[in-house]
């Protein structure tokens, strides 16, 4: 509850309703306009005749990609790996929803008054001096990102309205008591399942397949039989990390890097708390009778826990309602600061260890806090940080080497297009020679992997011309170059050279059909209540979840969890991508508990959020019915090869 994406994501309930039901709809809180231009721009999109302009959508891609590279936790990943046409799209479809709620809360005259609007502004940390918010600081902020209080405000208007929107679909949703029960038993149901399989092999010897056969499946397949043109390559590779090793830098350059201020906190490190909490939750739009309430109880829970704070965790588990905690006693492991709400943050800064305090309310309702642990940020000092910063400095200095080299290694590799020696020779640089490259199949040499590399490896100029490629960044601060040296067209194999395994696959496929008719005549069998003596492996009990994490083919643990469990013993039956076809017998079905505490918690939330996320998805698909959505612009739906 101390962040509405950790619960939502980490609970088992929403893992297992989440699979089923994702929403196309991304709403950017007002932060998004911390990044917008101010200027105009091209239009991407018309939605109604509201226009989607070109550095919206740039902005909030960007906003997408940093969130990636969030959730990957800082790893250094290229972009242009993170940036995809499915990423672009989805980005494209949430401004178009956006601007759908937007229209329609102006058409139905929606309100922000100007008091919950100063409101909103007002928490804003940005504008505030002193935990304070200061009209000095806000319109200096603004200047600064090319923005007017007015045009500010205004958007700022129009982002509440969305969200009032989507509060009043989704906000106003629950859970019936009998929806949890029904997904509580489902969700943990376990069954005991036992199987015999009639192997496919058992039938290739009933099969035939004659030379027309094999003719026509050849003739109908000839894509399937066609070796890609390939290429072997010479190629250059102009790189910053080629120049970075005979950088020198001195100490006194190091010295001033690690005494500025602006690196303090990273050399001596910024302390992590670990904390525990009981949490009374209150509701979203909770009137004042509702927040007294959950305030009295969690008072009345923190005596309770000053009294006897050995039994914090114990109460934990037994009086919180953060589904994702409660469990755990409580726990919510090591964290550093902007990793909590804001109130939760600054007490559990001030606090020493061992100390419990509160209640101290959030959005999310009271919490009672006990501080665990306090790990301090280690420090480094200026030997031990010599070895980072020297190789930074060298680094940066590569870069702009790099920069510029670049141009006249892009310069050489053009003009002098024959060959890639002039340029090697010129800039000092070795010649590689690649192994045969074939189009539309993975690359061992990465550097020669980028796809934008691969299509001028297959052009024209490269493969008849002999022209060098042009100097593609294929990462970032590294440029290559190659000239084709070996080309072979795409051909096809002739029929004499996969005529044998044309026929193993025909003949498997034959015995296939012949594997389940006879499986499903057994089934047929089983099922009517006739006796068949079948060899049945040893009956074993499986969850969903258990029998997936098993490995066991997705048609099985389909096909055993349909089979009715109200006449016992259940027979099912799956034909398995192998061509081997599978009998289940299905003994004994446990429901999953409905008692539990925590999980009926989990459950109640995960489905509450589904039944919104539902009926958002049905509102959204009415007022794109209505609407008017025109692409203007279809290349910002295809990353871009320059970066």
């Amino acid at each position: 509850m101390l962040d509405k994406f950790r619960l939502l994501t980490q609970t088992w309930v929403a893992k297992a309703i989440l699979a089923l039901i994702t929403i196309p709809f991304a709403l950017f809180g007002v932060e998004y306009y911390f990044r917008q231009s101010g200027g105009g721009a091209d239009a991407v999109a018309k939605v109604d005749g509201s226009v989607i302009t070109q550095a919206e959508f740039n902005d909030n891609l960007r906003d997408q990609l940093d969130r990636l590279r969030v959730g990957l936790r800082g790893a250094s990943v290229d972009t242009a790996l993170l940036d995809t046409p499915q990423l672009r799209y989805e980005t494209l479809q949430g401004l178009v929803n956006r601007h759908l709620l937007a229209i329609y809360a102006d058409k139905h005259r929606l309100v922000v008054s100007d008091g919950f609007l100063a409101r909103e502004i007002g928490q804003f940390e940005a504008f505030q001096e002193d935990g304070k918010f200061s009209q000095a600081r806000y319109e200096a902020v603004l200047r600064e990102r090319g923005l007017t209080p007015a045009v500010f405000e205004s958007r700022v208007r129009d982002d509440l309205k969305i969200q009032l929107e989507q509060e009043a679909l989704t906000g106003t949703q629950w859970a019936p008591t009998v929806s949890i029960d029904a997904f509580l038993k489902l969700n943990d149901q376990s069954r005991d399942v036992a199987l015999v399989e009639i192997p496919v092999e058992r039938f290739i010897s009933q099969t035939h397949v004659d030379d027309a056969q094999i003719k026509q499946y050849y003739d109908s397949h000839l894509d399937q039989f066609k070796i890609p043109e390939r290429v072997k390559v010479q190629y250059l590779v102009l790189s910053a990390d080629q120049m970075a090793p005979g950088e020198q830098v001195s100490p006194a350059e190091i010295a001033k890097v690690y005494e500025d201020p602006a690196n303090q906190a990273r050399w001596h490190g910024s302390e992590t708390l670990r904390a525990s909490h009981i949490l009374v939750t209150v509701p979203p739009k909770a009137t004042e009778a509702q927040r007294a309430a959950a305030k009295a109880q969690a008072e009345k829970i923190l005596a309770e826990v000053k009294a006897h704070p050995e039994r914090f965790a114990a109460l934990a588990k037994e009086k919180s309602q953060d589904p994702g905690s409660a469990a755990q006693g409580g726990d919510l492991g090591y964290f550093g600061r902007g990793m909590m709400a804001q109130p939760f943050e600054n007490a559990v800064f001030s606090m020493k260890k061992g100390e419990i305090r509160g209640p101290v309310e959030t959005e999310f309702g009271y919490h009672i806090i006990e501080l665990t642990d306090i790990k301090a940020g280690k420090g480094r000092t200026l030997a031990e940080a010599t070895p980072e910063i020297a190789q930074e400095l060298r680094r940066q200095r590569a870069a702009k080497q790099f920069a510029d080299t670049a141009e006249t290694f892009s310069n050489l590799v053009y003009e002098q297009s024959a060959d890639l020696k002039p340029a090697a020779e010129k800039l000092n640089l070795p010649i590689r020679t690649s192994d045969w490259i074939v189009r539309g199949q993975p690359v061992s040499e990465k550097l020669l992997a980028n796809e934008k590399l691969q299509n001028a490896l297959f052009a024209q100029e490269s493969v008849k011309d002999g022209r060098n490629t042009p100097a593609v960044e294929v990462a970032p601060n590294t440029l290559v170059s190659a000239h084709v040296v070996a080309y072979e067209p795409a051909v096809t194999r002739p029929l004499a050279d996969v005529k044998g395994m044309i026929q193993q696959g025909l003949q498997r496929e034959e015995a296939a059909k012949l594997a389940k008719q006879e499986g499903e005549a057994q089934l047929a069998a089983l099922q009517s209540g006739k006796e068949v003596s079948l060899p049945w492996s040893k009956a074993r009990q499986f969850t969903r979840q258990v029998a997936a994490a098993s490995g066991l083919p997705p048609a099985l643990v389909t096909a055993a969890f349909q089979a009715d469990p109200n006449h016992l013993p259940a027979y099912a039956g799956a034909a398995l991508p192998t061509g081997t076809f599978a009998l289940l017998r299905i003994s004994e079905v446990s429901d999953g508990n409905v008692t539990d505490a925590v999980k009926r918690k989990q459950a109640e939330v995960g489905l509450t959020r589904a039944y919104g996320d539902a009926v958002l998805t049905g509102f959204l698909a009415e007022l794109h019915q209505d609407a008017t959505v025109r692409l203007l612009n279809k290349s910002v739906l295809e990353p871009r090869q320059d970066r």
